[in-house]
C-alpha cells in the first residue's frame, strides 16, 4: 500500500456524490493506492474517463453537475440492482470501472437495459483514507441509534417494479400524515443512493427523511436480509429519538426482487407496519402482488400509483382485487387516515395498549373526517354494516343523494319554483344538468348539478373537502323510525335553504332502498322490514360470495345512485 496526503485543496476540487454526503470532507486526509479489493461503502477518488450514460453526478446538496472527462470526483464502491438501468457488483480490484449510478456508485456492469447507453467510465486513482491510512466507508459515518425493536409505527410502501409509482405513494402518505399534525418520518430502506426521493419526501413535510445511506450502506443490492432488518431498526430509533410519531417507509424494485422478496416476508419487518399500500402498473400487477401480499401476512390498505391514471385499469384492479384504487390527491388529502387509524387501534389493542405511538396513531383524525373503518361494525342499537367495502360504498351513496337533494332545493330557490311548475313568481329557468366532481375525505362524488339561464349556481359545499361526519355517521347508526330526524340534520349541514317536505321523504326512501341493495341475499345477509333495523353482518373475506360482492362495490354504488337519482328526476 502507498499512502500520500490528500491535499484540501484537490478534495475541495473534486466532485462528491450524493453517496459520500455523510462523510466530512474534513476525514479526508490521505490517498491509498496499491492492491486493494474494494469493499461496498468504499470512497474512492476517481476520474472521468469517457462519458456514458450518466451525464451528470449528484452532489452533496443535491445539485446535478455536469461531469467532463478529466474531472476528479469522490464516489463509493457499491452493487446495484436496478431492471430499468443496470445491474453491476463491486469489482475485484483498482482497475477502471463504471459509474452505474447519479448519485456516485463505482462499480462494474454486468447487465443493462436495452435503451440504456454504455455505462460512463472511471477510473480509480486510489482510496480516500484518514489521516493515519484507514480507508474510510459510510459504514463509519452512520447514525448512532439503537438497533432494538422500535416502538414507531410504519406503513410501508411497496411496487410491483421500478418507476411503479412507490416514491409518489410515500410521499402522499407523508402529506397524509402531516395532515392531521403528526411528526413523520420518511425512511426508504433499500435501493442505491441517490437524493431524488429524499428530496421529494422533505419537500412534502417530512419532518425527517432518511435513507439507508444513512445507515452506512451506499446501496443494499447484496446486503443480507439480518442486515437490511438491522439498518431499518437503527433508522425507526433515530427517527422516533427525533420526535417521530409515524414512519413512511418505502421498499425499492418490485416483490421479486432479491431482497425485497425476503423482505415482504420478514416478521421483524411485518411487526413494525400497521398496514401496506401497493403501487402498480397495471391490474395484472395489482392483482397478483396483492395476493402475494396477503398470504406474506400484509394489511394491503389500498393500492396507487401508475395504474391510478388509467381509468380503465383503475376498474380491472379493483374489481380482480375488490380494494380501492387511491388517487396521490386524494391520499394527500388524509383519505388513507381512517383505515391506518383503525389497524393502529387493532395493534394497540393486540399489543396490550401500552405503546404511546400506537396510541396517538389511533387517535389521528382528519378533522370533520369519518373514519369509515369504525362502521364495521357501528356501535348502537341501529346497524351494523360490513364488510368495510359495503360501509364505504354505503356512506358515499348516502352523502351523493343528499348533496343531490340540496341542489335542487337551492335550484328550485333560485328559480323561484320547481320543475315543471308554471305557477308562482319566476325568477330562472333550469337548462339542464352538468357532471361535476366533489372530492371529499370519503372518496371521489361525481353529482349532477343544475344548469340555470340566468344565474351561474354552485353549491358552497363542493368547495370544501369536509364532510359531516357525524350527522352522515348518525344516517348510517340509526334506527329506521330515528332516520327523518338523522336525514334533516344532514341536509341542514350541507345547506341552508330549506328543503321540501316531498324531497325529505324522497331522499328518506332513496337512502333505505340504498341500505337494502347493499345486502343481497346471495350474500347470506338478512333484511328487515322496512319499520325495523336493517342488519348486514359480514363474512368472510376467503369465501366467492364476498369476493363477488367486493368486486362490485363500485360499480353499484355508481348503478345505485344514478338509478335512484333519475326516478327522482323523472
Amino acid at each position: 500500500m502507498v499512502m500520500q496526503t490528500l491535499k484540501t485543496s484537490r478534495a475541495s476540487k473534486a466532485k462528491r456524490a450524493f453517496s459520500t454526503r455523510r462523510v466530512p470532507r474534513s476525514a479526508m486526509k490521505t490517498l491509498l493506492t496499491g492492491m486493494f479489493t474494494p469493499q461496498p461503502g468504499d470512497l474512492v477518488l476517481a476520474r472521468v474517463e469517457q462519458i456514458g450514460n450518466h451525464t451528470k453526478l449528484e452532489l452533496t446538496d443535491g445539485r446535478r453537475a455536469l461531469m467532463f472527462p478529466g474531472d476528479e470526483i469522490v464516489v463509493c464502491y457499491g452493487n446495484r440492482y436496478a431492471p430499468d438501468q443496470f445491474e453491476s457488483t463491486v469489482p475485484v480490484d483498482m482497475s477502471p470501472c463504471d459509474l452505474v449510478a447519479a448519485g456516485g456508485i463505482a462499480s462494474r456492469e454486468m447487465t443493462r437495459h436495452q435503451r440504456m447507453k454504455t455505462p460512463t467510465q472511471i477510473v480509480p486513482l486510489g482510496l480516500v483514507g484518514d489521516a493515519s491510512g484507514r480507508r474510510l466507508n459510510v459504514m463509519d459515518f452512520r447514525v448512532q441509534a439503537s438497533e432494538h425493536v422500535p416502538e414507531l409505527p410504519a406503513v410501508l410502501a411497496l411496487g410491483t417494479s421500478m418507476n411503479a409509482g412507490k416514491t409518489l405513494t410515500a410521499t402522499s402518505m407523508v402529506r397524509g400524515f402531516k395532515r392531521v399534525g403528526l411528526k413523520v418520518a420518511a425512511l426508504k430502506i433499500t435501493g442505491t443512493g441517490a437524493g431524488g426521493d429524499m428530496w421529494i419526501v422533505r419537500d412534502a413535510g417530512a419532518d425527517i427523511s432518511l435513507d439507508f445511506t444513512d445507515a452506512g450502506y451506499a446501496s443494499t443490492y447484496l446486503v443480507s436480509i439480518p442486515e437490511i432488518e438491522a439498518l431499518t431498526y437503527r433508522l425507526m430509533n433515530y427517527a422516533a429519538a427525533q420526535g417521530a410519531q409515524v414512519a413512511v417507509i418505502e421498499i425499492a424494485d418490485g416483490l421479486h426482487q432479491l431482497e425485497t422478496s425476503q423482505l415482504i416476508r420478514s416478521s421483524r419487518i411485518l411487526d413494525l407496519a400497521v398496514g401496506t399500500m401497493f403501487a402498480s402498473y397495471d391490474a395484472m400487477g395489482a392483482a397478483r402482488g396483492v395476493q402475494e401480499l396477503l398470504d406474506a401476512g400484509h394489511h394491503v390498505l389500498g393500492l396507487s400509483g401508475q395504474l391510478g391514471r388509467a381509468p380503465l385499469g383503475v376498474r380491472e384492479a379493483e374489481a380482480a382485487t375488490g380494494m380501492r384504487v387511491y388517487s396521490p390527491w386524494e391520499i394527500q388529502d388524509g383519505a388513507l387516515i381512517p383505515l391506518v387509524r383503525e389497524r393502529a387501534a387493532a395493534r394497540l389493542e393486540q399489543t396490550g395498549g401500552k405503546n404511546p405511538c400506537l396510541r396517538n396513531l389511533a387517535g389521528a383524525v382528519v378533522p370533520g373526517t369519518m373514519a369509515l373503518g369504525n362502521l364495521l361494525p357501528l356501535l348502537g342499537s341501529g346497524r351494523a354494516i360490513g364488510p368495510r367495502s359495503n360501509a364505504a360504498t354505503l356512506a358515499r351513496t348516502v352523502l351523493t343523494l343528499a348533496a343531490q337533494t340540496v341542489m335542487q332545493a337551492e335550484a328550485d330557490h333560485l328559480c323561484g319554483v320547481g320543475p315543471g311548475n308554471k305557477g308562482g313568481k319566476r325568477r330562472d329557468w333550469r337548462n339542464g344538468s352538468h357532471l361535476v366532481e366533489w372530492f371529499t375525505e370519503i372518496g371521489r362524488i361525481d353529482l349532477q348539478m343544475p344548469r340555470l339561464k340566468k344565474s351561474k349556481y354552485e353549491p358552497k359545499f363542493i368547495a370544501k373537502a369536509e364532510v359531516p361526519a357525524d350527522r352522515l355517521q348518525a344516517i348510517l347508526a340509526t334506527d329506521t323510525d330515528e332516520l327523518p330526524a338523522a336525514v334533516t340534520a344532514l341536509l341542514s349541514s350541507l345547506t341552508r335553504t330549506r328543503v321540501s317536505s316531498q324531497r325529505v321523504g324522497d331522499l328518506i326512501t332513496d337512502i333505505t332502498e340504498a341500505i337494502a341493495s347493499l345486502a343481497p341475499p346471495a350474500l347470506g345477509v338478512q333484511i328487515s322490514s322496512p319499520s325495523a333495523p336493517v342488519s348486514l353482518w359480514p363474512i368472510p373475506r376467503s369465501s366467492p360470495a364476498s369476493a363477488t360482492a367486493t368486486e362490485d362495490d363500485e360499480l353499484r354504488e355508481a348503478d345505485l345512485s344514478e338509478s335512484l337519482l333519475e326516478r327522482r328526476s323523472a
